[in-house]
């Protein structure tokens, strides 16, 4: 454990079980954060640095770490392109172009594209079956805030365009 100098100062301790490993540090008016990675994932790189997840009481900490030990799993998510998310869910592009209204080259050309607008890319991580869930992390304090955006007229609509 690593114990900070100042009595308000955050304080730090490292589990470390075979190849898994997880980060518990506690900081005034933040809590218990959490980070864990296997030593066998990629990109661990700069792990440690930040939690992945916070928690304000010991309870919550506490369990939540008990989880990862017993799953031996990260918290830390993998990143995937949106072609990735639909072969790792088992879906063609013929289905989600169908589920999205789209003609399937126009969500082909939505897959290959750099910049992808966040209305288009929540409608189709929820064509998938999932929830899009946007996080800005402040280096400063450490904190970590959910991003919510008001839905459009366009959004409410449905509309998914060659643009998109």
């Amino acid at each position: 454990m690593r114990k900070s100098d100042d009595p308000q100062g955050f304080q730090f301790l490292t589990l470390r079980l075979d190849e898994f490993e997880v980060g518990i540090e506690w900081k005034p008016k933040l809590g218990f954060g959490i980070s864990s990675f296997r030593d066998d994932c990629a990109a661990s790189e700069g792990l440690f640095s930040a939690p992945n997840e916070w928690y304000e009481t010991e309870q919550a900490a506490f369990h939540r770490v008990a989880s990862l030990v017993f799953d031996r799993r990260s918290t830390r998510p993998r990143p995937a392109t949106i072609s990735e998310l639909r072969h790792e869910r088992g879906l063609s592009q013929e289905v989600l172009s169908e589920q999205l209204q789209v003609r399937q080259a126009t969500y082909s050309k939505l897959e290959r594209r750099d910049d992808v607008k966040v209305s288009s890319l929540r409608r189709v991580v929820e064509a998938m079956g999932g929830t899009l869930r946007i996080q800005a992390i402040f280096s400063d304090s450490q904190e970590v805030r959910e991003i919510t955006l008001q839905e459009s007229k366009r959004e409410s609509a449905g509309e998914l365009s060659e643009e998109d």
